[in-house]
């Protein structure tokens, strides 16, 4: 076999790009553990985790629960009702049913600053100007995206095995519970995944309907963290944003067993 070799020219612009990733990350934590930190890409010069400490107390660790409160519940609030809903549409034949589907994933496409004046007065006339409208608001906008995605996932699923379930005397629930959603756990674990990250990230929902700032979440937190007035805390800023984004690169190594099993499709031998 040959061994094949890069040119200079190529190893001199993959060292670039190199640098160019990994450079932030080096200011994020540069300035993270120091505690004297001024902004600058340098060796820590005061080395310490007071940042940190501040960045997990106070305000900023409600700000914290305030987030994994938003995004776990519209995760499991998308997946429940997304499940329910994709499998009719995937076992009953109704006419019109992927047309249906397509538009209102088509729908999903527009941004959600085109829809987010009648979500806020439906949310104000309902009384859900709160952190689980913020759900019901962050669920809703996820439904195309997980009945296409679930629909598909429950497809691969062979009949066969419900129709046996069904003649040994079987439930709906007990199929649906014991057969359909433990080989669709790859479908549900990536929309579980994908709407806490989604849901982690919101900014706009949650400011315009927590309304008060012990109910801001920490995409929320991280703005106010640039500094009110012009000043900036860099350490506290970096500690911030690395906590930040550690509950999602958290939640993706917890769920990655079950979303790298791909379709639930088998084979099925008679």
């Amino acid at each position: 076999m040959e061994r094949t070799t890069l040119s200079r020219p190529m190893a001199i612009a993959l060292a670039f790009m190199a640098v160019i990733w990994v450079s932030p990350f080096a200011w994020l934590f540069s300035n993270a553990f120091d505690t004297a930190a001024t902004g600058r890409l340098v060796w820590p010069q005061n080395f310490g985790i007071d940042n940190f400490t501040g960045a997990i107390g106070g305000d900023a660790g409600r700000m914290f629960l305030n987030s994994l409160l938003i995004a776990a519940g519209t995760a499991t609030i998308s997946v429940v009702v997304g499940a329910a809903a994709a499998y009719p549409l995937s076992r009953l034949r109704m006419p019109g049913k992927n047309a249906l589907l397509w538009t209102l994933v088509l729908l999903r496409m527009l941004p959600s600053v085109g829809v987010l004046v009648p979500l806020y007065f439906a949310a104000q006339r309902s009384g859900l100007l709160n952190q689980f409208g913020v759900m019901l608001a962050l669920s809703c906008l996820n439904l195309p995206f997980t009945l296409l995605l679930l629909k598909n996932f429950f497809d691969t699923v062979p009949i066969e095995l419900e129709e046996a379930a069904y003649v040994d005397g079987a439930s709906l629930w007990q199929i649906v519970t014991g057969i359909v959603l433990p080989m669709s756990r790859a479908g549900l674990a990536v929309v579980w995944f994908f709407s806490f990250t989604g849901a982690w990230n919101e900014f706009l929902l949650p400011l315009i309907f927590s309304r008060v700032e012990a109910a801001f979440p920490m995409s929320v937190g991280l703005y106010g963290a640039f500094g009110r007035m012009g000043a900036i805390d860099y350490g506290f800023l970096a500690a911030f944003s690395i906590i930040y984004a550690a509950p999602a690169v958290g939640v993706y190594f917890l769920l990655r067993r079950n979303m790298n099993t791909g379709f639930a499709g088998v084979g099925v031998k008679g």
